[in-house]
């Protein structure tokens, strides 16, 4: 194991900030801008997903995950009602307190970007054999670890994996102990 003599750390930071910076603002964004013609945000589609696979959130689980204040997650979830691509539903035993859903247009945003971006990304994938991607994959994954352990990251720093798989943590492998997954009560940590 160990590091390649040839391979200076240097170049392999700017080869990783290359490839993060694409796929941030030249996939993500750039996907959601085109297929949401610039009404919502990376971090609102990200929303909206989320809310796709867990309804019923509320404005405090909210801020939770974005990683922002309450008003802050309230003004955000504001713009999607107004949008049309959330409602709020009261909760039957408090008042104060909104459960969050999506709309028919929410869930057909969120259809429209998945779709879309798994076209395009298929296109990349297809210009090289299956082996080849199968493999940088699990290279990916084997880093990310890597990286999580070697910088100790704590469980609790929530790297959103658990939010769209929730019962697989992958890249951080905190499948029973995922930060998300405990502030949602559904970790198997949580659970026994």
């Amino acid at each position: 194991m160990g590091t390649n003599g040839s391979l200076k750390t240097e170049e392999f930071i700017q080869n990783l900030q290359l490839f993060t910076h694409l796929a941030q603002h030249n996939i993500e964004e750039r996907f959601v801008s085109q297929v949401a013609d610039g009404a919502v945000s990376f971090i609102q589609m990200n929303l909206l997903r989320v809310l796709g696979l867990h309804p019923g959130q509320t404005v405090g689980d909210v801020a939770r995950f974005m990683g922002v204040s309450y008003p802050a997650a309230t003004k955000t979830i504001d713009k999607l009602v107004r949008l049309g691509y959330l409602k709020r539903k009261e909760d039957s035993r408090d008042r104060r307190i909104a459960h969050l859903h999506l709309t028919p247009a929410g869930q057909k945003i969120v259809d429209k970007y998945s779709g879309f971006k798994e076209a395009r990304i298929k296109q990349v994938l297809d210009r090289f054999e299956e082996e080849i991607i199968r493999e940088i994959n699990e290279r990916f994954l084997d880093l990310s670890r890597a990286i999580i352990d070697e910088m100790n990251v704590s469980p609790a720093a929530c790297m959103h994996c658990g939010a769209f798989d929730p019962e697989y943590c992958r890249a951080a492998g905190f499948e029973n102990d995922c930060g998300y997954l405990v502030k949602q009560g559904k970790s198997k940590a949580v659970k026994s």
